[in-house]
């Protein structure tokens, strides 16, 4: 069947379009470095646009690393929070999340929520799918893993290193992303930018935070976890999908009186993050 013109015509359009932004954008670049600018909300104008045509290793990533080695010069921590940014939107850093899936669902086998229902199915994949960026969800999928199994967190972060090095090892195998596609929305890159052993600890200190049995009491747990953003924002979406009654068929007074802790507990929680909002906020407009 022939394509139909007028559509061929709007495809073109948008690709010259794309062309003529990535030439801009290289240009720029070129000119940030020459002149040493550092005007990031002025240089993000510009730059932003790629991430509407950018493929995985191709030449707009190319231009955008470019970019970042600029940023790098005069803001590293930004330069590396928008590198962040940069390999979560192009799928460096799914496959850990997958991982971190598998491993929980084998860890979790056979176990019921409150409901009856699978454990992993009905709390920690809701939990998992919560999570705003890779380092959430991977958390949110194991944040149980070391209070309700006998593996301690090193343990449990090597079998996720390990399913990992599996699937590396064996490229041509792509049969694991079947499991979980449909749940996180986001196909792998063909390559896989492993955490650095900075992340592998940020993870593993939000893993022993959202351990209740490492705290002498509930208020000293939710202390800790108020400190610690990524512990914090695992534990709202834990607590969110805890407060859904409907997973329990017939709740008993105690479920009941369970839920109304968890959503002064919520309440608590969310008044620590929007502080921790308020402090990102004051520290950038200085």
């Amino acid at each position: 069947m022939e394509f139909p013109k007028d559509m061929h015509d709007m495809f073109q359009k948008i690709a010259e379009h794309h062309n003529a932004q990535f030439r801009l954008c290289k240009t720029l670049v070129a000119g940030f470095k020459a002149t040493n600018e550092q005007d990031l909300s002025y240089m993000d104008n510009y730059m932003d646009t790629l991430f509407d045509f950018m493929d995985p290793g191709g030449d707009t990533e190319a231009v955008y690393r470019d970019y970042l080695a600029h940023v790098a010069t005069f803001n590293p921590q930004k330069a590396k929070k928008y590198e962040e940014s940069l390999d979560e939107h192009l799928g460096y850093k799914i496959h850990v999340v997958y991982a971190a899936a598998y491993v929980a669902r084998d860890l979790h086998q056979g176990q019921k929520d409150k409901g009856g229902n699978d454990y992993f199915s009905s709390h920690l994949l809701p939990v998992g799918k919560s999570g705003y960026d890779w380092k959430e969800q991977v958390v949110g999928l194991l944040h149980d893993a070391a209070e309700d199994t006998t593996n301690d967190i090193s343990t449990i972060i090597h079998l996720v290193k390990q399913k990992l090095e599996t699937w590396m090892n064996n490229p041509d195998d792509k049969s694991w992303i079947d499991d979980f596609e449909e749940d996180f929305f986001q196909y792998p890159a063909e390559q896989c930018h492993m955490p650095t052993e900075e992340e592998w600890d940020e993870i593993a200190t939000a893993l022993q935070l959202l351990n209740h049995h490492t705290a002498p009491n509930r208020e000293e747990y939710l202390s800790r976890i108020c400190v610690n953003k990524l512990a914090l924002k695992v534990k709202l979406n834990d607590l969110r999908n805890n407060m859904d009654i409907s997973r329990i068929a017939e709740p008993t007074e105690k479920d009941l009186e369970r839920q109304k802790r968890y959503k002064l507990e919520y309440e608590r929680l969310m008044n620590a993050f929007q502080e921790h909002i308020n402090e990102e906020d004051r520290t950038n407009r200085t």
